[in-house]
């Protein structure tokens, strides 16, 4: 670990990075429904996306690596809801 990089544990970008795809997924399933929640991953991964790039660009490899497996669960719960929707 870097001597200036914090647990991630401990540092809100991390956290940023790795719950904001399954926040727009669950606010989506709250408030419209399970079955539409499908197209979170169209925000939830742009929005990712762009998270890591910063991250890449401030040189901020931990918060990137994390941003990506925000991606990842966005993603996953995604197929779930679509697999309620056309399955």
């Amino acid at each position: 670990m870097k001597v200036d990089e914090v647990p991630w544990l401990y540092d809100p970008l991390c956290w940023i990075g790795l719950t904001q795809g399954t926040l727009i997924w669950l606010v989506m399933t709250i408030h419209i429904s399970p079955e539409i929640a499908w197209i979170s991953f169209a925000c939830g991964g742009l929005i990712g996306f762009f998270i890591w790039l910063t991250a890449l660009g401030y040189g901020k490899s931990q918060v990137a690596k994390f941003t990506l497996y925000g991606i990842a669960l966005n993603a996953l719960l995604a197929i779930f809801s679509g697999w309620l929707a056309f399955g």
